[in-house]
């Protein structure tokens, strides 16, 4: 698990794997990329949740970027225990949360659960998860991060919030999902696809966030291209609707810019976003810390790349803590609210080869 040997930072996505290497010089925010210029590196890290919180930063010595490796899938060794697979908790939060919607209190909220686990003595390595989650999920943006406290958030997410390379940005937001419950490649699985792109539901979901990123973006940009509809993303456990939204920053803005002026997005957090923000706080007993967050790096000149901390845990020696959300609307139900957040704790729970969906 924690070594002092394991890289502080990975981050693996198409071909590439990037890796902080030698001494990390802690930044904040405000001074990241000038300190990045005087160095000749970057910045990589995490940014938590809450707006309100400090990120957690640094330029490192060096970045090596390198070709992404080929890797098999890994055993990893069963645990003591595990808990929450079965959550009354988030049932009866999810029935509170559509209450308050009902209520015209607000449209949207993305409320999360957490999933436990436990080992003793056989204990899953950092290495074996991460080639776990590039394996099973190459279409990802697999990340590792060393956080204050030694842990590693580590996770597969599906989702660019903002990226810019050469001047073009790109951010790719998901809203409105669907378990593929049906054999991979099936008639039956293409059609649980053409579903989600129907279903007025997701539609009207998905379409609150895009707006949103518009709005947010609209000062800040010279261009900005957004499709008129969105289109079917998939990963091995679901169905997502996407818009890859374009365009170009005005001089001076970096993607960590982009990435902040649009976080969270209602796709993370709800829609309006402080009152999401209040119902979020009242309803979950923890704190999301960094999940929810955004995780990635830029260089010297502010091109990078930021995804959204999804698909992702947070791992301790003994103790590994998964995390998921579902966006909830009016239409939403305690039962396929919890079924969806099973699904997507299993992105997670399958690099672990476990199982996180109750019976």
């Amino acid at each position: 698990m924690p070594t002092n040997e394991y890289p502080a930072f990975q981050f693996t996505y198409g071909n590439t794997c990037l890796r902080a290497l030698g001494e990390l010089e802690p930044v904040n925010e405000k001074d990241a990329l000038k300190r990045a210029q005087e160095r000749g590196t970057g910045v990589i890290g995490v940014i938590p949740f809450d707006p309100q919180e400090p990120a957690l930063l640094y330029v490192p010595e060096s970045i090596e970027r390198t070709p992404a490796p080929i890797v098999q899938e890994q055993k990893c060794p069963a645990p003591t225990r595990i808990e929450g697979i079965d959550n009354p908790e988030y049932r009866q939060n999810v029935g509170r949360a559509v209450e308050k919607m009902n209520n015209g209190e607000l449209d949207k909220v993305v409320l999360s659960r957490l999933l436990h686990v436990y080992y003793k003595e056989e204990r899953p390595t950092l290495e074996n998860i991460y080639h776990n989650l590039w394996a099973q999920q190459p279409r990802a943006y697999v990340f590792s991060m060393k956080l204050s406290d030694d842990s590693y958030l580590m996770g597969a997410s599906p989702e660019l919030v903002f990226g810019v390379e050469d001047g073009v940005f790109t951010t790719f937001p998901l809203a409105g999902s669907s378990p593929r419950t049906a054999p991979i490649g099936s008639t039956e699985d293409a059609q649980i696809g053409e579903e989600l792109m129907r279903s007025p539901k997701d539609r009207a979901e998905h379409a609150t966030v895009v707006d949103d990123i518009k709005r947010c973006l609209s000062s800040l940009t010279q261009e900005l291209h957004v499709p008129a509809t969105p289109q079917l993303i998939n990963t091995p456990q679901l169905w997502h609707l996407a818009t890859r939204i374009t365009g170009r920053l005005k001089d001076g803005m970096s993607s960590l810019d982009g990435a902040r002026a649009i976080h969270p997005t209602p796709a993370i957090c709800g829609y309006p976003t402080s009152t999401a923000l209040e119902v979020i706080r009242e309803l979950e007993s923890f704190e999301r810390g960094f999940f929810g967050g955004l995780v990635g790096w830029m260089d010297p000149s502010g091109d990078g790349q930021w995804a959204l901390v999804l698909r992702c845990a947070q791992v301790e020696a003994e103790h590994i803590t998964l995390f998921a959300g579902a966006g909830l609307v009016k239409a939403s139900t305690p039962d396929s609210e919890h079924r969806e957040t099973g699904t997507k704790l299993g992105s997670f729970g399958q690099a672990l080869n476990i199982n996180t969906v109750s019976s």
